[in-house]
């Protein structure tokens, strides 16, 4: 009998160990991220990122593909293709494109498809 105590005791353990959680983690692209650097590089390699003035941009990615915010506010949804990278759906009638991402607990890269380098940076709010 005590063994068998001792080995339900494991299983739970184990069971509440690979429990999934729905809770967003810090290295996840999901939640509200505020604007904080742009790069628009001029074609030679130059760009560098700026720190962004005025107003205060938000990006908000909703775990059901939505995004909102002043950020990037042509576009409506996303779905996370991999670790790297995204497709953005646009409001308008326009095809969807393939963003490429960086995430860490805090901070959101993302290089929108330039000819040269451009990309914005966030952090977690």
């Amino acid at each position: 009998m005590k063994n068998l105590c001792i080995i339900l005791f494991v299983f739970s353990l184990i069971y509440v160990g690979c429990k999934k959680n729905d809770d967003v983690g810090p290295g996840e692209i999901y939640g509200k991220w505020k604007l904080t650097e742009t790069m628009n590089d001029p074609g030679d390699g130059s760009g560098k990122y700026m720190k962004v003035q005025g107003e205060p941009k938000y990006l908000t990615l909703d775990q059901s593909g939505q995004i909102n915010g002043e950020a990037l506010s042509n576009l409506q949804s996303f779905k996370v293709l991999d670790s790297v990278r995204i497709e953005v759906f646009p409001k308008t009638s326009m095809p969807s494109m393939i963003y490429y991402y960086k995430v860490s607990a805090n901070t959101l890269t993302i290089n929108l498809p330039c000819i040269e380098g451009c990309g914005l940076r966030f952090v977690r709010q």
